[in-house]
């Protein structure tokens, strides 16, 4: 099996809150990261993908292809705030880790069958990333 991983950048805003938590539990918590009206990344979403290698392309998928997916995933979180404007973070805590889940499901939706989704990695800072495996 061959991997290819391709990286695509977007910037969005987030609240880490969660309704169930006191203020002083989301503060203690949360820290820095719980303020009232959020807080921007620049973030980078990586996905890793495997497959055979198509004997005519000499691809296992077309980047073209894996762009537009990436495009796809990601255009409706760029320049947004992630509690206010995804459906699946209005419930949910957009940290690190869920930003990985949730790209992971979303890319897999659009993959041809023959090609497998490995990872989906999100930065929020250089030193500061979330993989998921599914």
């Amino acid at each position: 099996m061959i991997f290819l991983s391709r990286r695509i950048t977007f910037s969005s805003a987030h609240r880490y809150y969660q309704p169930k938590f006191s203020e002083a539990e989301n503060r203690k918590i949360f820290g820095r990261c719980y303020t009232e009206h959020g807080h921007g990344h620049n973030y980078v979403l990586e996905i890793t993908v495997g497959g055979e290698t198509d004997p005519l392309t000499g691809m296992v998928i077309n980047l073209v292809d894996v762009d537009q997916i990436l495009k796809d995933v990601t255009d409706p979180m760029d320049h947004h705030h992630l509690n206010h404007d995804v459906a699946a973070f209005k419930e949910e805590v957009p940290t690190t880790e869920n930003l990985a889940r949730y790209f992971f499901v979303e890319v897999k939706k659009h993959l041809p069958e023959n090609v497998k989704l490995v990872r989906a990695r999100v930065f929020e800072a250089d030193n500061l990333w979330a993989d998921y495996y599914g």
